[in-house]
């Protein structure tokens, strides 16, 4: 694709998760490799629907530099480290989607849920160790957890999802969501003996093991 292309791509992308319910409001970041050196980032706490794809910033895969007066995703640093040791990821997702969201707020692996998932993630979902953002504990600690895997948690911070295509990216995202609501019910289920959850439950099941 050309720039002007992966910068539509992207936009596009971003609105197909607020729309699908993946996202919320001006949370996530989004990105495409441009080549081997670049790739194409959302904008920071800029809202989606608002964005233009000029407003999409090119920024160095190695160094992290960027020529935009638009200020790139803080996240910059784990797509640009995705890209670095995985050379056949062309697109990587990070977002914040309810049930996925509650399981990396407990720290858990989710084991695999279905034949989607394996298909699409590669096995159970790693949760990545706790960083603050933007620092090198998040960024290692996601690396680690998306070893040999399309996706991973990240501790008490969503979702990291990656594909060869940010349609595969999508849909790697898509069934983390759907994973986890499968293996949320289940814990709830071995909890409390009910086979739907209210957010009380999902509180008292999850948010409860956050530490």
């Amino acid at each position: 694709m050309t720039e002007k292309e992966v910068r539509q791509a992207v936009k596009d992308a971003g609105v197909k998760l607020l729309e699908s319910g993946l996202v919320q409001g001006t949370w996530g970041n989004i990105s495409i490799r441009l080549d081997e050196k670049r790739m194409a980032v959302t904008p920071s706490a800029m809202d989606y629907i608002r964005m233009q794809p000029e407003d999409v910033v090119i920024v160095d895969i190695e160094t992290l530099e960027y020529d935009s007066p638009v200020k790139p995703t803080s996240e910059k640093k784990i797509h640009a480290a995705i890209y670095r040791d995985r050379p056949e990821i062309n697109a990587v997702i990070h977002s914040h989607p309810l049930c996925s969201s509650s399981v990396a707020s407990a720290r858990m692996e989710m084991p695999v849920m279905s034949e989607e998932m394996e298909r699409l993630v590669g096995g159970s979902a790693k949760c990545g160790k706790y960083g603050m953002p933007s620092t090198k504990t998040l960024t290692n600690g996601a690396v680690e957890a998306m070893k040999d895997r399309n996706a991973c948690f990240l501790a008490n911070h969503g979702i990291l999802a990656c594909g060869k295509s940010i349609e595969e990216a999508f849909e790697v995202c898509r069934v983390m969501e759907d994973s986890s609501r499968a293996f949320v019910e289940s814990e709830v289920m071995k909890a409390k003996g009910k086979d739907t959850f209210s957010m009380e439950d999902l509180f008292d099941v999850f948010y409860s093991k956050i530490k």
